[in-house]
């Protein structure tokens, strides 16, 4: 029979402790890297088999320099049979961006609510994210490959999001 020396036991409990520290704290970083899918990945959308698209997702403005604040803007295309609900208004967007490389995102504390605004089928409307309270920040220049994501309610009130991705340059 063979058994283990002690102290190897006591390092797993530990090894778990940290790792689980890690990722719970994790999230409540004022600044933190974000990291999404290789900008490869096809768009996607949940289980319902939506037919809402996000084209012309790019910087505003448009030639980002290193150091400075930007959003992105994608225009959401309704091509489903059915109204789909958007959150809107002055603190609230359903687009976000998470940034392979080349981007921080900072958060701040605002706290407010959104009406929900309706688009039609075949109806169209450009976004402007993220949302109050978040900041994009470039941090270093080149090309930087990225992932727009809209969140919405079906017509009966399921949640949705499509995600796509895209590509721009910081200088």
């Amino acid at each position: 029979m063979q058994f283990c020396n002690p102290k190897q036991y006591a390092l797993f409990p530990l090894f778990a402790v940290l790792i689980t520290t890690t990722i719970l704290s994790s999230p409540l970083s004022q600044d933190q890297y974000a990291y999404s899918q290789p900008s490869n990945a096809n768009s996607t959308a949940n289980a319902t088999g939506s037919e809402v698209d996000l084209i012309d997702t790019h910087p505003s403005p448009a030639n980002v320099k290193t150091g400075s604040k930007f959003e992105i803007l994608s225009t959401v295309v309704n091509n489903s049979p059915d109204t789909i609900k958007l959150p809107a208004g002055p603190c609230d967007s359903p687009l976000t961006a998470f940034f392979m490389r080349n981007v921080i995102i900072r958060h701040t504390q605002i706290h407010c609510t959104a009406t929900p605004f309706e688009l039609n089928p075949g109806e169209e409307v450009t976004l402007a994210g993220p949302v109050s309270g978040t900041i994009y920040q470039a941090i270093k220049a080149g090309e930087t490959p990225a992932t727009a994501t809209v969140y919405y309610l079906t017509g009966n009130g399921l949640p949705v999001n499509v995600t796509k991705p895209f590509v721009f340059t910081i200088d």
